[in-house]
């Protein structure tokens, strides 16, 4: 069994501590503390470019790529079961529309993004938008786009809700969707996740993400049947640091521990 690792960075430095250690992709954005942001287009063309290379180099797996957060704003970090931290307005979503295709034409292989209405259900309408500005780019630069739906999933507060988001999401041409099962942790989302996998009938990943440590791989993926994970790997407030360690929040410790957690399944 295959099961793939995606790491959440901030920056160059973390993008290269993710693809050393093995890992299969990176989600990047900025303001992790707050859940993350879309990150500045110029970020996205230099980690673009440092991931080919590194591929080229053979430093890193041969299908490592760069997936960028599409998200305007950032309120509470706690969301499960608020849904109105993703309902967007209209100008909200043609910015996100706008950063979507910026980031695809900056070399991103996918992009990462969701909406809500305020009742706790997928913006399809906003999702389109968004969905087609991304596909529109990457018909330009002659390439695919990968979709991924972010953890707004986690804001939908029933799992027959979610696991219909998975079927609707599969219909609009999704490749991927990142969810804690509701969770606070992933782990203790795993029944849900295993019933959005059911959904997905292997046609569409369920990436199990929130709150993830390398310890928790084993028992997340067996109780839940994700063939993805995701976390941030990062370098927990007050631990010693080397004095050659990059200089970025990604630990290579806790991203080594990670991917060799999954790559023992």
């Amino acid at each position: 069994m295959t099961v793939r690792v995606e790491i959440a960075v901030q920056d160059e430095a973390g993008l290269e501590v993710a693809a050393r250690a093995g890992a299969h992709r990176i989600e990047l954005c900025v303001d992790l503390d707050r859940g993350g942001l879309t990150p500045p287009v110029d970020l996205v063309e230099r980690c673009a470019r440092r991931a080919s290379a590194l591929v080229a180099a053979q430093e890193a797996r041969p299908h490592f790529d760069v997936h960028v957060l599409i998200r305007s704003r950032a309120g509470q970090d706690d969301f499960l079961g608020r849904p109105e931290e993703f309902v967007y307005s209209d100008e909200e979503i043609a910015l996100m529309a706008r950063q979507a295709s910026e980031v695809v034409a900056a070399g991103a292989a996918g992009v990462v993004f969701a909406a809500l209405t305020p009742e706790g259900r997928l913006d399809l309408p906003a999702i389109e938008q968004v969905r087609d500005a991304a596909l529109e780019a990457a018909q330009s630069a002659m390439r695919s786009v990968t979709l991924t739906a972010h953890r707004a999933l986690d804001a939908i507060p029933s799992v027959e809700h979610r696991t219909e988001a998975v079927t609707t999401l599969l219909g609009a041409g999704f490749h991927r969707v990142l969810s804690s099962g509701g969770a606070a942790r992933a782990l203790d989302g795993a029944a849900d996740l295993a019933r959005m996998v059911e959904a997905s009938e292997a046609l569409l990943d369920v990436c199990a993400g929130g709150g993830v440590r390398p310890a928790d791989i084993e028992d997340l993926v067996r109780r839940s049947a994700v063939t993805d994970v995701h976390l941030s790997a990062r370098r927990r407030p007050g631990s010693l640091v080397e004095p050659d360690a990059p200089d970025t929040t990604t630990d290579p410790a806790i991203a080594a521990a990670a991917v060799d957690a999954a790559g023992a399944l």
